[in-house]
């Protein structure tokens, strides 16, 4: 049973970068992942931003070299999202939502899983 009440990630504000503002502003500014003693936040690699006419997609790692990571996509014509947590090319957790909120919530509630902090 967790004991800590996960938080939902803020997005970045849309004044954060003058040429990217509007296209970051969909995606978290962090993840962060606890279970009852150990936290683990993962963040965005800016580099791996891509976008088509369907989707934006913005990877996520921890500060340290690891082998997870966190892929979160937009998808533009439905306005959901997708998140997936990896590890290497394995998927661990994914969650989905029909807004922000809910897809965050939805991963950052399963937590760390065993061997990513």
């Amino acid at each position: 049973m967790k004991s800590y009440h996960p938080e939902t990630p803020i997005p970045f504000d849309v004044d954060w970068h003058h040429q990217f503002g509007n296209k970051l502003a969909v995606f978290p500014r962090n993840l962060c992942f606890r279970n009852e003693v150990l936290q683990l936040d993962y963040w965005p690699d800016l580099t791996t931003f891509t976008e088509d006419y369907e989707t934006s997609l913005l990877m996520y790692y921890p500060p340290a070299a690891s082998r997870f990571s966190i892929c979160v996509i937009y998808r533009k014509l439905s306005g959901t999202w997708d998140v997936v947590k990896y590890c290497d090319d394995i998927v661990l957790q994914r969650a989905t939502g029909q807004t922000f909120e809910s897809a965050m919530q939805n991963i950052v509630t399963q937590g760390l899983t065993w061997g990513e902090a």
